[in-house]
């Protein structure tokens, strides 16, 4: 098979749970003895530092555009304005590769819409099978400008992929043929996530009951509802966050003895705080992708409370957790029961890794493979 090239805006070291997801797709390409190449901005959401060039081993080339960076999160309100923003260092830097690697490119593997738009305008013009990718929940108007914009999109890509049934119906609903659309979920590598023994002493966190988050720090995230929450519960409950992100000043001015702001950790750091934890949160309040954080939490035995917004429910179970909606009260609430019933929260917290393995396993990765 010829080389697969990936498009994105974000790549890691950018943090969040999509980023996981494309180190672990080129992961599982290379084990194929695929080579694939990543082009993508440099990170535009966090602040690292990146190469323009990465080689990751011998299958795997990354290129990152130079960008702009700390200014998306007050663009994304204003959909014209993300779009100029974000598509002209791909627009321009696309083609370029294209021809520098057109023998060994068979198909471009986009991701969200603006890679999307870009890869089907170029992948037309130089002949190559394009797939997009979708990790979001868009709640598209029935008509419009932008509805038009993604459904020529989708109808222009070989195959659609998305993570969800929800997704997927609403793909679906904007008149794309069904038969080009196919799901696929999140795998997580379970050599890595897993429960880590006496990761609470390592921490020094014995005798804490400890409720961890861990995410992009921005409004969307529910931090806000979480942290009025925590403000509130029983003073023998820690709350533990990790991340960056827009609030992320406001997070750092919290003084209280149980709140333990981690900063920004890297994805391979996780395992040792997932197994320390007693609960893992996800507290979104909008319509969440997935949420890959709960795989990850789930591989390490943590049971989850999970937002009933977006594909979440699809995520989990109440045999590993709780969906709740969200609102500090709610939280509370929540977390307190777990608190005062931990005969329950074992109940949860045995049933999470077998739930994990079963689920989210490396095998997923096949689905997407066989679309190449």
């Amino acid at each position: 098979m010829k080389g697969i090239l990936i498009t994105s805006i974000a790549f890691s070291p950018n943090m969040g749970g999509i980023e996981t997801h494309f180190d672990d797709l080129v992961n599982a390409i290379s084990k194929e003895g695929i080579k694939n190449w990543v082009l993508t901005y440099k990170p535009i959401t966090t602040k690292v530092s990146a190469s323009f060039f990465e080689k990751r081993g011998e299958y795997t080339e990354i290129y990152r555009i130079p960008w702009i960076s700390g200014i998306f999160y007050s663009l994304v309100k204003n959909s014209i304005v993300e779009f100029i923003y974000l598509v002209p260092g791909l627009f321009v830097a696309l083609p370029i590769l294209l021809l520098l690697k057109m023998d060994e490119i068979q198909t471009i593997h986009s991701h969200g819409l603006v890679a999307g738009f870009v890869s089907v305008f170029w992948g037309k013009i130089f002949g190559k099978k394009v797939i997009t990718t979708t990790h979001s929940i868009y709640n598209f108007p029935q008509k419009g400008m932008y509805k038009n914009f993604a459904q020529w999109i989708f109808d222009n890509s070989d195959t659609v992929l998305t993570l969800s049934k929800q997704s997927k119906e609403e793909i679906k609903g904007l008149g794309v043929k069904k038969g080009k659309i196919k799901s696929f979920t999140y795998w997580v590598n379970q050599k890595i996530f897993k429960e880590i023994p006496n990761a609470k002493r390592t921490l020094g966190w014995l005798g804490k009951f400890i409720v961890f988050s861990a995410g992009r720090l921005v409004p969307e995230k529910g931090i806000n509802e979480l942290i009025e929450a925590s403000s509130n519960w029983n003073k023998n409950i820690t709350l533990v966050v990790a991340g960056t992100g827009t609030l992320e000043q406001k997070i750092k001015k919290i003084k209280r003895d149980n709140f333990i702001y981690l900063g920004r950790k890297k994805n391979t750091e996780l395992p040792l705080y997932f197994s320390a934890a007693d609960l893992f949160i996800i507290p979104s309040t909008h319509e969440e992708g997935f949420g890959r954080n709960i795989l990850e939490a789930l591989s390490c035995g943590t049971p989850v409370i999970g937002s009933s917004r977006g594909a979440i429910s699809e995520a989990m179970n109440e045999t590993v957790g709780k969906m709740i909606d969200i609102s500090p009260h709610n939280i509370k609430k929540t977390v307190e029961y777990f608190y005062k019933n931990t005969d329950k929260l074992q109940r949860l917290s045995k049933n999470a890794r077998h739930f994990a393995i079963k689920r989210y396993s490396e095998k997923n990765a096949e689905t997407i493979i066989k679309t190449y």
